[in-house]
Parts: structure tokens; C-alpha cells; sequence
């Protein structure tokens, strides 16, 4: 009986809660916001709070963000025109949670001069993105030093047929200054090119491709599969009116790891100069010339599973491409160059592959790589409400008191007793007016400029 005494009492005391959190639904809610604007409206600016707080503090009572911003931006101007400006700024900041890049429009005449001007004193950039992509590549290889098995005065070689690639990456952004960010990146990618060389050709051969009189000709496609880890300074440009596409441009560095390449289809073709008629030396194979499994040294017995690239590189890059906003987030266009600065080829294993030497007739120039790429992503965005530097108080803040100690000391220092006068003077209206300053920063009606007018006010003092 007790018991029963007990849970009956337990759930009487909590039927108001219950209650209450059941009232607040959504129609009460709108019903709510509509009687909070007219009592804004009728200047009864204590009741607009009363009315809407609680609703707001429930998402699931006021689950459409768009009546939940509306609700706040209504709360945050009566707060404004009570000159409660900490209830204000939470408020707002409430707000930018809901969307981030909220900015009150300077033209809509529903907005306050104060809400205009507390707004802009915020970030809307994201605090950190992550991003993906995927796309296609070229790859074009420059001949650093030629080597070959017959004379090399006449032999021509083609390294520049278009063959795609492709590659995919994830990374993260951080805005470091201004429109300046720093981007971090992962990056695999297949690198592919195709070769064609010939052997006892005419001095006069131009097109290994497309002459009939080559006596043989080589070819073959060659696989690498990379590990980059570039790192990147891009430079966003952000249209003041034109808000959905954010065009950017970056230069960077990226350690480069070859994780494995293949010589594929390989095929040499000779013809008799004198019939036209030909032959297939060796078909169409495939070797593993890096990776796992092969060694970058000499091994006794093992000169047939030596590395013939190098597993390390160094590369420079550059690209550009635009961000397409998408909501909070984004979609990414890009076209990348990357210029690597090493020889890809081994040079104490050159000759160290016996089918492709003797039976191909094939050896490696030392060569580096360009590669561009153009790829397409999306990007996640995380926001987070922050002032902007020059609307920071507690840096203006710091910045004054560093100028009220220095002029301090000056006027302490100083002989001159009209220069003494006037610079403690400065100083004394100096801190009277400091709280008023510091208001107005937070407000967005002032910004760090009023520390060079301050400085420059002192200079005026001591020129004289």
C-alpha cells in the first residue's frame, strides 16, 4: 500500500513537466512566435521573450529550422533595443548555429542598424572542412638522359600518347588568415603512360608511330600506382554579392610513395624494310618492374626481381578550381598540375631485368613525370560562431591597454612638462573612454581602426 502511496506522489510531481513538455508542440509553438512578433511590433520587447524561449530551447517542439532562426533573430533584436547586449550576443550566436551564414541584409528594412551591424562582426567561413574527390590524369615524362641497347643517334622514341589515369583523395581545410587557407590531402592515384620506340631507324624518321620503314618498334604501357601527401596554401575569392561560387587557386608540396608499377602489353614488332613483311617477338606480357616483393639493391641471384623505379619522389603542385556551395557544404571542381623533381628510374638496376633487355631489347632513360589531373568532389563544412579579429574585444581590449602603459612610461620619462601634461591627459581620457570602446567593438559600430586613430592621435601628441 505504501508503494503504491509512493509512486502515485512521484507521478504527480512530475505530471507538470510532463505536461509542459507535451504542451509545447509545434502549432503552439508557431502560434507562439506569431504573438512574439506582434508584442515586438507594439514595443512589449520583455514579452517576446516569455513567449518563444522555451520554444526555442525545444528543437523537437520547433523542429523547422528556418520558424527556429526566425525566432531567434526576433529574440536577438529585442535584446538589442534593451540594450542587453551579453543576452544578444548568446542569442545570435544560437542563430548561427542554425545557419551559419546568416548575414542581416542591409537593404531589407525589417533589420535594426544593431542587428546589421552585430552580424557583421561574425565569421562565416567554416572552422575546418573535410572533402573527397575523385577524377581522371595524364601523365607526360621528360627525358632527362637517354640510354638504349643499338646506337642512340638514331632511334626515336614517343613517351607523350595520351593514356588516362585515375586518382581519389580526402582531406581536410583550415582557414589560417583572411582568404587563406591551409588544405592537407591524401592522395592514390594510377599514373599511366605508353611508350613506342624503334631501333636502326634513318636519321630522318620523325613519327615512330606512323612510319612504314622502321625496321622494329616497341610498346608498351607502364602502371604506377602513388601514395601523395601534398600539402597546400590556397587563396578563396568571395564575391560581396555573388555568394554561390567561391573560385580559389593553391601552390603546394607532397611527398610522393610509389607503391607498385607494371610494364603492361609489352610488344615489339619487326619488319623487314625490303617486303613489308613482319613478325611478333615475345607477344603481349606483363612485368612488375616496382613494388612489393622486388628489391631497390643487388641480390645475388635475384637480378630478375629488382626494382627498376625509384619508390620516392618529391613533387611540386599547383592548381585552381571553384567551390559550388551546396547548403552549408560544397561541390569542388579542380584542375592540379604536378611537377615531380626526381628520376623515377633506378640507375643501379637499369640493366638488371634480363627479358626486357635481351629479348625486348629495351632499357629505361632516366626520365621525371608531369602529371595534371581534373577531378570533382564534395566538401563537408563545420561552422562555428566566432568574431572576426578586428571585432574581437578582448584583442581591441589588449591593444588599448598596451597603448595606455605606453604612453605611461612616455609621460614619466619625458622632461618636457607640456608634453607630460598633454600625454596624461591623453591617458586619463583614454581609459574613461575604454568600456564605451570596447562596447561599441562588440556592437560592430567600432573595429580595430580605432587603434591606429588612437595611435595616431598619441603620435599628433608628441610630434608637437
Amino acid at each position: 500500500m505504501k508503494l503504491k502511496l509512493l509512486w502515485a506522489a512521484v507521478a504527480l510531481a512530475l505530471s507538470p513537466q510532463v505536461l509542459s513538455a507535451q504542451s509545447l508542440d509545434e502549432d503552439l509553438c508557431n502560434d507562439h512566435l506569431d504573438e512574439a512578433k506582434r508584442a515586438y511590433e507594439e514595443g512589449q520587447l520583455e514579452e517576446v521573450g516569455d513567449l518563444i524561449r522555451d520554444c526555442l530551447a525545444n528543437k523537437k517542439a520547433f523542429p523547422v529550422k528556418a520558424k527556429r532562426e526566425e525566432g531567434y533573430k526576433l529574440l536577438t533584436e529585442s535584446y538589442l533595443f534593451r540594450n542587453d547586449l551579453d543576452d544578444a550576443t548568446r542569442s545570435f550566436e544560437e542563430l548561427l548555429k542554425i545557419n551559419p551564414l546568416y548575414e542581416a541584409d542591409s537593404l531589407n528594412p525589417n533589420n535594426s542598424y544593431d542587428l546589421i551591424y552585430l552580424s557583421r562582426t561574425y565569421r562565416h567561413k567554416p572552422l575546418i572542412s573535410i572533402y573527397g574527390n575523385i577524377g581522371a590524369n595524364n601523365t607526360r615524362l621528360q627525358t632527362l638522359e637517354t640510354y638504349n641497347v643499338d646506337n642512340n643517334n638514331y632511334r626515336a622514341e614517343n613517351y607523350n600518347q595520351f593514356v588516362l589515369g585515375f586518382s581519389g583523395a580526402i582531406g581536410v581545410e583550415m582557414p589560417i588568415w583572411r582568404d587563406f587557407t591551409l588544405a592537407l590531402e591524401g592522395n592514390f592515384a594510377l599514373r599511366s603512360y605508353r611508350a613506342i620506340d624503334t631501333m636502326f631507324l634513318s636519321a630522318g624518321l620523325q613519327n615512330p608511330a606512323q612510319n612504314t620503314l622502321q625496321y622494329s618498334s616497341l610498346q608498351f604501357d607502364e602502371r604506377q600506382y602513388w601514395i601523395d601527401i601534398p600539402l597546400m596554401l590556397r587563396y578563396e575569392h568571395y564575391f560581396k554579392r555573388y555568394k554561390k561560387v567561391i573560385p580559389y587557386a593553391y601552390i603546394g608540396g607532397a611527398p610522393n610513395f610509389l607503391l607498385s608499377a607494371s610494364v603492361v602489353n609489352i610488344q615489339r614488332n619487326t619488319t623487314r624494310e625490303s617486303d613489308g613483311g613482319g613478325a611478333v617477338v615475345g607477344g603481349e606480357r606483363s612485368f612488375v618492374i616496382a613494388g612489393s616483393g622486388l628489391s631497390a639493391e643487388t641480390q645475388a641471384g635475384e637480378a630478375d626481381r629488382l626494382s627498376l623505379r625509384e619508390g620516392f619522389n618529391v613533387s611540386l603542385l599547383a592548381g585552381a578550381g571553384a567551390k559550388i556551395r551546396l547548403g552549408h557544404d560544397f561541390v569542388i571542381i579542380e584542375a592540379r598540375y604536378n611537377r615531380f623533381l626526381m628520376n623515377s628510374v633506378n640507375r643501379e638496376n637499369r640493366y638488371s631485368n634480363p627479358e626486357l633487355l635481351y629479348e625486348y631489347g629495351h632499357v629505361d632513360n632516366d626520365f621525371r613525370m608531369d602529371n595534371y589531373s581534373l577531378t570533382i568532389g564534395f566538401e563537408k563544412s563545420f561552422y562555428k560562431p566566432r568574431k572576426k579579429r578586428q571585432y574581437n574585444e578582448v584583442y581591441i581590449n589588449r591593444r588599448l591597454n598596451k597603448i595606455i602603459k605606453k604612453e605611461k612610461r612616455n609621460a614619466k620619462r619625458t622632461t618636457d612638462s607640456e608634453l607630460k601634461r598633454e600625454l596624461n591627459s591623453f591617458v586619463r581620457e583614454l581609459e574613461r573612454d575604454q568600456p564605451g570602446i570596447i562596447e561599441d567593438v562588440r556592437r560592430g559600430r567600432a573595429s580595430s581602426k580605432v587603434i591606429d586613430e588612437i595611435k595616431d592621435k598619441a603620435s599628433d601628441i608628441k610630434g608637437n
